[in-house]
């Protein structure tokens, strides 16, 4: 997969800058959410929780789990010992129904006396998926995947949104999202935060496009005066961004039931 639309939208935003896509093809109709959660193994049991947590997951799949769970470690970041899992995609019906396959398998029984001893602490969020202002085509495998994160301001009112669906939109319908891919997130859980995610083949996709995607909308617009205006509005909701990269660690992950 070519360049990421995260780089173009930074480029063009006026911010103070510092959820991960599944693993999987997906398409616009499929389910909003995706189970996260991040967890930080003690210091100097790193070692010991790759190891548990890896026997943890082949427990999983010979008891027969009907989710997968993806593993996801950072590349860049402050803390690059947490390890992030997602499991996508579901309806909120269906987060019942995954926790009551759990406690039948005893899944949670073996995680607690197996690699809970390893961690540090847990954080768990849901992330529900855009998927009707994103572009997550097939072979949007990673294994990289650059992560902007914005936390919303209070009371932002509705231009930050509006202003994020018309650029989604245009980059859909007007020519960007060949050779593109991108994955809005908004999280459950926590603070308010907007987030989104391009899978990445290398690291060599980090270096920015010589024509950037805000040139593209000014292109379409007519206007770089009213891009940037669009833009400004966007990045009016947001008190401060972050970005990082994450890698898939298939060591530790379930495969795939998709």
């Amino acid at each position: 997969m070519k360049k990421s639309f995260w780089i173009a939208v930074i480029a063009a935003l006026v911010l103070p800058l510092g959820a991960v896509a599944e693993h999987h093809e997906a398409a616009e109709e499929q389910p909003p959410l995706t189970d996260v959660w991040l967890m930080v193994p003690k210091r100097g049991m790193e070692a010991d929780f790759t190891a548990a947590v890896a026997k943890h997951m082949a427990f999983r799949v010979k008891a027969g789990e009907s989710q997968s769970w993806l593993a996801f470690r950072p590349v860049l970041g402050k803390n690059l010992s947490v390890v992030q899992y997602r499991s996508c995609c579901f309806d909120y019906a269906d987060l019942d129904t995954n926790m009551a396959e759990s406690a039948k398998l005893g899944l949670d029984e073996d995680w607690n006396k197996n690699v809970d001893p390893y961690v540090d602490h847990y954080h768990h969020y849901f992330d529900v998926n855009d998927w009707e202002n994103s572009h997550w085509p097939e072979g949007s495998n990673g294994p990289y995947y650059g992560v902007t994160t914005w936390k919303l301001k209070e009371n932002i009112g509705p231009g930050p949104r509006e202003a994020r669906k018309k650029f989604s939109q245009m980059a859909k319908k007007e020519g960007w999202a060949e050779g593109h891919n991108w994955l809005w997130l908004n999280s459950i859980g926590g603070e308010p935060r907007l987030a989104i995610v391009t899978s990445m083949e290398n690291l060599a996709e980090l270096a920015p496009e010589e024509n950037t995607f805000f040139d593209f909308v000014a292109e379409k617009m007519g206007s770089a005066e009213d891009a940037m205006k669009m833009f400004e509005q966007f990045g009016s909701g947001f008190a401060s961004s972050d970005f990082t990269v994450w890698m898939y660690d298939a060591a530790i992950s379930t495969p795939s039931t998709e």
